[in-house]
């Protein structure tokens, strides 16, 4: 496997989320770079940038989230 570094073809994919975007269903596209990935609702032009390391942390947070969620609502029971 080569490092996203090295590279010589691009890495766009479609996930299969989608969000209502303009009155329509549209999924989301990640296209990797070496430094951040870049994402945007398929057929808008308008993409946003977030480092890895902040998707690190927004996955880390709702896994804490979903942790504490589940511990609270096993106190309930």
């Amino acid at each position: 496997m080569t490092a996203l570094e090295n590279r010589k073809t691009r890495l766009i994919f479609t996930t299969a989320d989608t969000i209502r975007e303009r009155g329509k269903l549209r999924p989301v596209v990640i296209e990797a770079r070496p430094m951040c990935a870049i994402v945007r609702l398929l057929g808008m032009r308008t993409g946003y940038p977030i480092s890895y390391g902040a998707i690190y942390h927004a996955a880390a947070r709702i896994a804490v989230e979903a942790e504490r969620a589940a511990k609270k609502a096993k106190r309930r029971a």
